[in-house]
């Protein structure tokens, strides 16, 4: 990545495995995954950064407290303004730059399955059988 006002948009794999930095400033849509160590960084600092450079659409993809939100934003007088926004729940629907809409509980992969008790009050993926695994058992 370049550094100041020149920085790249993070690198890009294309089919082939190759790999190309392209300028933030190409760029029609940036986004950020909100992380805690760097919150600042994620909502204050690289949303300037874009909008500085003159990104037209920025998303926040936000996992704060396992409870995922995901807000778009559009880029008007040097700044970024809400455009869309929804929470686990409730349908993100956006149709700029592209239509995309999805609810933001599926970002989170929450479907482990459930487990039984066996005896001995060993823990058993469900529908497992105590002996399993064993021949004869």
């Amino acid at each position: 990545m370049r550094s100041g006002s020149e920085r790249a948009a993070p690198l890009l794999r294309f089919s082939g495995g190759g790999r190309s930095a392209v300028d933030v400033s190409q760029a029609v849509m940036l986004g950020e995954i909100v992380s805690p160590g760097n919150r600042r960084k994620d909502v204050i600092d690289r949303p300037r950064e874009y909008a500085a450079a003159g990104v037209p659409f920025f998303l926040r993809v936000d996992l704060r407290n396992r409870v995922p939100a995901l807000a778009l934003y559009e880029l008007a007088e040097g700044e970024y303004r809400p455009l869309a926004a929804a929470a686990a729940g409730a349908t993100f629907v956006m149709r700029q730059p592209f239509e995309f809409s999805v609810d933001p509980a599926d970002l989170l992969d929450e479907e482990a399955p459930a487990e039984e008790v066996g005896r001995g009050g060993v823990r058993l993926p469900a529908g497992a059988q105590e002996g399993w695994g064993r021949m004869g058992g």
